[in-house]
């Protein structure tokens, strides 16, 4: 089972901030590596989903924002963790609040070990 790296997510909130959003993409393309291989599967490919932002003048995030969202919880759910968040208030916090639920989370899920998909 593989687990990602605990993050403060206030720490990565004010980094998105302080650097203009360029911790951000640094902060997707890592997360979306973690998230593939804690549900053992190809899922996203970094590169792409980061590119196809940028190509459709960001309306891809929210699409990506959606599916991460729900594979998070779905990471939670497969460790025995209770989810923090259901992926619909994920999704609608982290376009206001960049991360920071979505770190919560994370944390809950790599914290909280459990058997793995």
């Amino acid at each position: 089972m593989q687990s990602g790296e605990v993050r403060n997510p206030i720490v990565v909130l004010v980094l998105f901030y302080v650097t203009c959003g360029i911790y951000g993409l640094y902060w997707i393309f890592t997360v979306l590596g973690e998230i593939n291989g804690a549900l053992g599967r190809e899922e996203y490919n970094p590169v792409v989903e980061i590119l196809l932002t940028f190509v459709t003048c960001g309306l891809w995030s929210f699409w990506l924002l959606w599916r991460m969202s729900e594979s998070i919880v779905e990471i939670e759910k497969s460790r025995g963790a209770q989810p923090k968040f259901e992926a619909p208030i994920l999704f609608i916090i982290s376009l206001f609040i960049p991360g920071i639920l979505m770190q919560i989370s994370l944390n809950n899920a790599w914290e909280s070990g459990g058997a793995g998909i």
